[in-house]
């Protein structure tokens, strides 16, 4: 659904699926081990990239960070992907409409989390969402040639619905014969949380845990600095349009429309689609958000995007230490950003970003 990230002191095995919007900073890797520098160590996992970078106190425990993680997301991976008929959450959409299906606690925390960011954003995230995104030609859907008619939209619709999704201690049933649970957009922010609460278990301290480009940083790379991300310009890929600084425990996130996308006709289609309408969402570039977890950031990201500066922002608001980048999807370039952000984002040369009002 979204996101990639890499970090621009090392070339990354290959560009990380979803939208590559957030870079890390001018940490140089050296060959090995050094007390100067930080140590990261990439592998794949989920459908896309993760990283583990140990501040330099800690570099070298990184290979054995990486493999914690590597570990925990692998074991997440099998309860809640969508592609694997053997997951929970496939045997969950096996049986909608029939009944209560008894779950684990990985697919129950999601469930958990998606119900209550999809109350907060008025609808806007929607784990249910997954049969209009296919129709729109996304997850394995094909392109229209033509734009969807009304008619079609709707019927498409009557599929989606956060609302009929049941819980019940650890037992879930959907209501709807035909529904789909996709969670792509809160379970890579889940399990970075998951591997974060892990390693500080086994006594970490500094290190930063990247999963397709939502990241969650505790403690510091080295003594004098923070952990610093750059977030990208929607229309220029190699260009960032400020840096983040980035606080003990804190998480970010990107959404995007500037990667994914289908024309129809003339017309570029977005793969993030408006639950609420069942169209693709218009009028945005980028969303890069701050929570406290990983998996609000996750869950934020698109939710802000799909429901735009205004009401965008005071959702953001509403999320212990939220704050939101915004990036309208117009000529020239506007960045906005949530008062919470003033103090935490640092604009790149020729950005003068403007302050959303939550009033």
């Amino acid at each position: 659904m979204k996101r990639g990230i890499f970090m621009m002191a090392g070339r990354p095995p290959c560009r990380p699926l979803g939208i590559a919007a957030i870079l890390m900073l001018a940490f140089f890797m050296g060959e090995g081990c050094r007390r100067s520098a930080p140590q990261e160590e990439r592998f794949a996992v989920m459908g896309t990239f993760a990283s583990v970078m140990a501040g330099s106190d800690e570099c070298d425990r990184t290979a054995e960070y990486a493999q914690i993680c590597a570990g925990k997301m692998r074991e997440i991976e099998a309860q809640l992907s969508l592609y694997r008929k053997d997951s929970e959450l496939s045997r969950l959409n096996a049986r909608a409409g029939m009944g209560p299906v008894r779950v684990g606690a990985h697919l129950r925390a999601n469930l958990v989390l998606a119900l209550r960011f999809g109350e907060l954003s008025g609808g806007a995230f929607d784990v249910t969402v997954g049969p209009l995104v296919k129709m729109w030609g996304f997850s394995g859907g094909t392109s229209p040639t033509a734009w969807v008619s009304t008619e079609r939209i709707e019927a498409t619709r009557r599929r989606v619905g956060y609302r009929r999704i049941r819980l019940q201690g650890d037992e879930v049933s959907l209501e709807g014969t035909n529904m789909v649970v996709d969670l792509g957009g809160i379970a890579k922010g889940y399990a970075v949380d998951v591997c974060c609460d892990e390693l500080r278990r086994r006594g970490a301290r500094n290190f930063v845990v990247n999963l397709g480009g939502n990241m969650r940083c505790f403690g510091r790379p080295e003594a004098s600095r923070s952990w610093q991300i750059g977030v990208q310009n929607p229309f220029q890929p190699h260009e960032v349009i400020g840096r983040l600084d980035l606080g003990d425990g804190m998480a970010v996130a990107t959404s995007g429309n500037y990667e994914r996308f289908v024309m129809i006709g003339d017309r570029r289609c977005a793969h993030i689609i408006d639950p609420r309408t069942g169209l693709p969402v218009e009028g945005m570039a980028g969303v890069t958000v701050l929570a406290a977890t990983a998996a609000e950031a996750d869950a934020l990201s698109t939710s802000l995007f799909v429901l735009g500066m205004e009401e965008g922002g005071k959702v953001a608001a509403a999320i212990t230490n939220g704050a939101a980048v915004f990036v309208p999807d117009r000529q020239p370039m506007e960045v906005w950003i949530t008062p919470s952000m003033t103090n935490v984002f640092q604009a790149g040369s020729g950005v003068v970003p403007r302050v959303i009002s939550n009033r």
